[in-house]
């Protein structure tokens, strides 16, 4: 044996663990996800993850950390891939476009509503469910947000006074009523069109209260949507959802850039 081989021993004992972990949180979301969480059980999660009870109580301790867990690897995966969508965006406004466009992708998608359909239904039940949510998920979210908007304010890329205040508005912009609409079941409506319209009125409504500072501003004025012409696509974008859905609102959950 050479002289290395101890040395690597607890380097492969931590992946392997870390790889069981991973094995554990994916099942445990799988079955989140399709069955909820009063319906869900360990014995099941252990039987696609494979491994042993005993070895997930070790690490996870019970069935709320587990889903502590899954609700935290979301988090991370969200906005690792919101990150990657920001690289080479151009401009200050270009990258909250293609953040937004990436929050909206997975607030209306199966998982993300299945999500949220599960916080509300079983979250007033399960005191540790809600705090998972609130805390790991929503506020996770929140504290990568604010440190992004910290970075844009320090760059001196976005009049930024308060981070935090910031992540809230961008999020609850981002999401709007589109969440609540279509964790009701109606997520058909928002076709691409009207998704990429409620981005662009989203971070209008959002740069309107944190407009760019110092040579950011110039690059993106050319950019900034006029919010005549965002009315006008509006109105297209209705009465085409209109003829498509007679009798339906379909610009229910858009935002609407304020005028001045």
């Amino acid at each position: 044996m050479s002289a290395a081989s101890p040395a690597m021993t607890p380097n492969l004992r931590a992946q392997q663990r870390e790889e069981r972990r991973l094995k554990f949180v994916a099942a445990a979301e799988q079955l989140f996800l399709e069955r909820g969480f009063a319906g869900t059980s360990v014995n099941q999660v252990v039987r696609i993850a494979g491994g042993s009870l005993a070895t997930l109580y070790a690490e996870f301790g019970t069935k709320e950390k587990l889903f502590e867990a899954v609700m935290s690897a979301r988090v991370n995966a969200a906005f690792a891939g919101a990150q990657a969508a920001l690289q080479g965006s151009g401009s200050v406004a270009d990258e909250l476009r293609a953040l937004a466009t990436r929050i909206q992708a997975r607030t209306l998608s199966t998982d993300g509503l299945a999500i949220y359909r599960l916080a509300v239904a079983e979250g007033p039940r399960f005191p540790a469910l809600r705090k998972s949510v609130l805390n790991s998920g929503l506020k996770g979210f929140l504290l990568r947000l604010c440190a992004y908007f910290e970075q844009l304010g320090c760059a001196g890329r976005l009049s930024v006074d308060d981070p935090m205040l910031a992540a809230q508005r961008f999020l609850a912009l981002a999401q709007s009523q589109q969440q609540f609409i279509a964790g009701c079941g109606d997520v058909r409506r928002y076709t691409p069109r009207l998704r990429a319209l409620h981005v662009e009125q989203a971070v209008d409504a959002f740069m309107r209260i944190y407009p760019p500072s110092g040579p950011a501003a110039v690059s993106t004025a050319a950019s900034h949507p006029d919010p005549a012409a965002i009315q006008r696509r509006a109105s297209r974008a209705n009465a085409g959802a209109s003829q498509r859905r007679p009798g339906r609102n379909t610009v229910a959950g858009s935002v609407t850039a304020p005028h001045r």
